[in-house]
């Protein structure tokens, strides 16, 4: 790049993505393809050995010349960048949203909620331009290309599909939390009747304590719920899950692959009569 093109770009008030695209990725596209010349310039390190005094001024002419060139690219992207804004505007952050929506493929749960706060179940993902980070569940990104960010939340839905999943596992640990809150409840009621439901959330606060607050968020435990009852697995030792629907915002939304949702609100544990 000339430096008369480089002056031309100086001044231009670069917003958004689009702007990044058009005014700063030429500049950086070229300034990779001079460090790539510089990188060629490596046979200057074999000078000491065969001393060709004609190709050592022509190869450091040249690093002079791609030098000065370098530098100069360096300054023009440094200024763009200063006054580079990524979405201080409504118009720009639709314009994020809009390119993340359509570089996300089919095949995928949907994407729910708005910008900046939204999920594709189970990942939760939150915008936050201003400090120019997003942040997929609980892992800081700070690549904010909108393409580049459908392609992470994808890679990690592709990684929490492939882990493995121990059914049994979890159904007894589900039974442990069922039976500790029956437990409690009999107790702080005095031996009056209770019902047999207990709150999923209830139990989502037992089993985080085993792995910490916040080492097993709501999310994590929903998608359990999901791979659960997508295996099938819901009878052990005679006893069978049930999980009940609410119309309550205190229940746990499930999406399913279609898009359709369950809010499910309490866990019932019955006798398994069909394995009797």
């Amino acid at each position: 790049m000339e430096r008369n093109e480089l002056e031309e770009t100086k001044g231009i008030s670069t917003q958004g993505v689009r702007g990044f695209e058009e005014d700063i990725t030429p500049n950086l596209q070229g300034l990779a393809k001079s460090i790539d010349k510089i990188g060629r310039l490596k046979k200057l390190g074999q000078q000491p050995e065969i001393m060709n005094l004609v190709e050592l001024r022509k190869q450091l002419e040249e690093t002079r010349r791609l030098s000065i060139e370098i530098k100069e690219m360096v300054g023009v992207i440094q200024e763009q960048l200063e006054d580079f804004t990524l979405a201080p505007s409504t118009t720009e952050q639709s314009e994020w949203w809009r390119l993340f929506r359509e570089a996300f493929h089919a095949g995928y749960p949907p994407v729910e909620g708005e910008f900046p706060v939204f999920q594709v179940f189970p990942v939760e993902i939150r915008v936050d331009l201003e400090h120019e980070l997003v942040m997929i569940n609980n892992r800081t990104v700070r690549a904010l290309h909108p393409r580049n960010v459908a392609s992470l939340v994808e890679k990690e839905l592709d990684r929490l599909n492939r882990e493995r999943f121990n059914t049994a596992s979890f159904v007894k640990s589900l039974l442990r939390a069922y039976d500790l809150l029956i437990a409690e409840a009999k107790t702080k009621s005095s031996g009056r009747t209770i019902g047999a439901a207990v709150p999923l959330r209830s139990i989502h606060q037992v089993l985080s304590l085993r792995s910490g607050v916040s080492g097993y968020s709501l999310t994590q435990f929903a998608f359990d719920i999901y791979r659960l009852r997508r295996s099938g697995t819901l009878s052990v030792d005679g006893r069978r899950l049930e999980f009940g629907t609410t119309r309550n915002r205190g229940g746990i939304l499930i999406t399913m692959p279609g898009g359709q949702q369950e809010n499910l609100g309490s866990l019932e544990v019955l006798e398994d009569l069909a394995n009797e």
